[in-house]
């Protein structure tokens, strides 16, 4: 299996040492978060200030703005086809999408039920920062989680239960106008609208390529249910269906299953699937008493759904940490620091 195995899934061992020698306090835990935000912050203006100077060109000592990266396409195409240096992965330069997507969503998840970490003004000024980011990474599953943690917060405040529900309608449709201006996520809708979310063997964008990847993953397993294919062959196979499929996307770009239950799966057969619920279940009950906690968990239930989260070094180190602070978070109720 190599040293890259060991990189990636040695945070499984290191963070729970940490953890178990060192009891961090409530005052080192709301430090921890304050940082988070912090770093999350610091990373976002790396971004923009990137961004900004790789579309700054001088042409015949004329300086041209230029973020396209695809030639002969307009900004709204190059946003599309993931061609903008200020949309996507170009955008987001030190993590996948989908990763830093899953950070910022828990950094305003932190600003939401932690106000004191803050100034009241200077929490929403960031919380209205890290959501525009989150807007320009363009990862969808982001797009779900926002609603969710808005939804949390909402129920969590004391207000009467019809003036939750308002705004919980409120805050959907808010949310839906928002993912449409997107350009990526409107031609998403669109494309499955057009298809019935059919399979289009020769898509190459966003959910149609999950589509095939989640296809070709399945029609293994019912193969080899019970055992899977072992760690190390998983791509192999999967690339070799990619090919009888005629998936030429995902072939071309070794795509895993994209989702952390199929690719569980894949790799360790049924047994991995029950360790899952398994730790998503007492997820869910040490976060009970902390709405953070358990947003964070929703969160992480949710892009579980959408990529193979312990497959990179950001997913699975992130996860393990998180597991670790919640796992050891004593049982004394929700946080006065909650609202």
């Amino acid at each position: 299996m190599g040293f890259r195995f060991l990189e990636h899934k040695l945070s499984l061992i290191v963070f729970p040492i940490l953890f178990f020698l060192h009891s961090y306090n409530s005052i080192q835990r709301e430090r921890v978060y304050k940082f988070f935000v912090l770093g999350l912050l610091a990373a976002s203006i790396c971004l923009i200030l990137n961004a900004s100077l790789q579309s700054f060109l001088i042409e015949k000592n004329n300086l041209i703005f230029q973020p396209n990266i695809l030639q002969g396409k307009g900004f709204l195409e190059s946003i599309l086809y993931g061609g903008n240096r200020f949309f996507g992965k170009h955008f987001s330069i030190f993590h996948q999408t989908v990763y830093f997507a899953l950070y910022l969503t828990i950094g305003i998840s932190i600003l939401l039920f932690r106000p004191s970490l803050f100034a009241k003004q200077l929490r929403v000024n960031f919380i209205l920062i890290l959501t525009f980011i989150l807007f320009l990474v363009s990862n969808k599953a982001s797009f779900l989680c926002i609603p969710v943690i808005l939804g949390f917060w909402i129920f969590s405040r004391k207000l009467k239960l019809f003036n939750k529900w308002i705004g919980l309608v409120g805050l959907l449709l808010f949310f839906t106008l928002f993912a449409l201006i997107n350009p990526r996520v409107r031609e998403s809708v669109k494309t499955v609208a057009e298809t019935n979310i059919g399979l289009q063997k020769n898509a190459r964008y966003g959910f149609a390529t999950r589509l095939l990847s989640w296809d070709a993953a399945l029609s293994l397993i019912k193969e080899k249910p019970i055992l899977g294919y072992g760690f190390s062959n998983v791509q192999t196979h999967l690339n070799e269906r990619y090919r009888k499929k005629k998936y030429i996307f995902p072939l071309k770009e070794e795509y895993n299953a994209h989702n952390l239950w199929l690719q569980s799966w894949l790799e360790n057969g049924v047994l991995s699937i029950i360790i899952l619920v398994v730790v998503f279940v007492t997820l869910f009950k040490k976060s009970a008493s902390s709405s953070l906690l358990l947003c964070i968990t929703t969160v992480f239930l949710i892009n579980s759904m959408f990529e193979g989260i312990f497959n990179r070094f950001s997913g699975i180190s992130f996860f393990s940490f998180v597991f670790c602070l919640i796992i050891t978070w004593p049982k004394i109720g929700a946080s006065n620091n909650e609202v």
